[in-house]
């Protein structure tokens, strides 16, 4: 019995360590592509250049290859890119005659009048070139030069929403471990079974004098608003710094993800009653410690600062006009506008009417600021 008892074991072991082999094996073979960008500035002024660097890494031969930088057009201009990849076929362009742009913006949520695009696309598999497993390779280059009159921060990014598949065949992002005929909109073979993740990167475009910027901690979605600011040099909003939300979840602190063209030192914030919502103030300083800027954090929702996002809000939204004419503070309309649609009306009182401290259904703060950039409007 004692010797049946340890052939019971070890054949357990045996079946154990046989699955974790399997387990291990399917790991090894799961196809990733990972893109990387970065730039050789991090600010630059009205007229001067940077240079965009897009770079790829692979665990499998890559054969095809889609890639649709999006870049602010509102702060920057391309002057000029390239692929540095000798494929067989292979093209770089900004000109949206040159290739459909109706699905280089399929199934994402950028906006095409904030943002344009550069595409770099390859096909390998002709004459002396052969698909090759990719190791951090430079495969897209473009300069930009910052536009006069303008200041912000230039996002430049890709986003894995616009990957082609066969379910989404008007999405550009692709990686193809196998060729599949000669037209760079086919859909490569195993393109599904490739996982794609999002990469940005951010220059600072200004006047040379100080200013609030975001940095690379900052979400997509976050926003340095410069036109609907009332009697400050801007709002910031498009993060979470309470979590209420359906997971409760807090992104970070405001100082996490902002900075100044002069650094960490250069930042204020002065939290509001509530903490760090709706009112909190943003300071750029000088060297003396001075405030040379002031912003106002919003966090849509929490009309009266108070750091919740209950029924106590709802009395500035409840109202089945157009606007509430009560709300004659900018900070507080942007707040109240959850819907992101520049009107304060009972559609937004919905969010917020509840007995409760949060109403399940209301958007995060990354969507609601992707409506307000979506619909591009102004407060005054």
């Amino acid at each position: 019995m004692k010797n049946k008892k340890i052939i019971s074991i070890i054949i357990a072991i045996i079946l154990v360590i046989s699955l974790t082999t399997s387990v291990l094996i399917a790991t090894a073979n799961a196809k990733q592509a990972s893109i990387s960008i970065t730039a050789d500035k991090n600010e630059i002024k009205a007229g001067e250049t940077a240079t965009i660097s897009v770079s790829v890494t692979t665990n499998f031969p890559v054969a095809t290859m889609s890639i649709p930088v999006f870049y602010d057009s509102t702060l920057v201009e391309v002057k000029s890119c390239s692929t540095p990849l000798n494929y067989a076929y292979g093209a770089a362009t900004t000109d949206k005659t040159a290739v459909d742009s109706a699905k280089i913006y399929a199934n994402t949520d950028i906006n095409s009048e904030k943002f344009g695009f550069v595409l770099a696309t390859y096909i390998a598999g002709a004459g002396d070139t052969v698909a090759e497993v990719l190791t951090d390779t430079v495969v897209l280059t473009f300069t930009i030069t910052a536009k006069a009159d303008v200041k912000g921060n230039a996002i430049f990014k890709v986003v894995s929403e616009s990957a082609k598949t066969d379910d989404n065949v008007k999405g550009m992002l692709y990686f193809g471990a196998t060729p599949k005929g000669n037209v760079i909109d086919d859909i490569p073979e195993n393109v599904k079974n490739i996982k794609l993740e999002n990469a940005s990167t951010i220059v600072s475009v200004s006047d040379g004098n100080n200013t609030l910027v975001l940095n690379e901690n900052a979400p997509f979605e976050a926003i340095i608003d410069t036109v609907n600011c009332g009697d400050y040099n801007g709002t910031v909003y498009g993060f979470d710094t309470l979590g209420w939300n359906d997971a409760f979840e807090v992104d970070g602190a405001i100082a996490d993800f902002l900075t100044t063209a002069y650094g960490d030192d250069y930042l204020e914030v002065i939290e509001a009653d509530g903490g760090e919502t709706t009112g909190t103030i943003i300071n750029v300083l000088d060297e003396n410690g001075d405030a040379v800027e002031s912003y106002v954090y919003i966090y849509f929702g929490d009309v009266n600062g108070d750091g919740l996002v209950d029924n106590g809000d709802s009395v500035y939204m409840d109202t089945y006009g157009l606007m509430f004419e009560g709300i004659d503070d900018l900070i507080q309309m942007m707040a109240a506008d959850i819907s992101g649609d520049g009107m304060v009306d009972n559609a937004d009182s919905v969010y917020s009417n509840t007995y409760g401290l949060m109403f399940e259904g209301m958007p995060t703060q990354y969507e609601i600021a992707e409506m307000v950039v979506e619909n591009m409007y102004e407060i005054y």
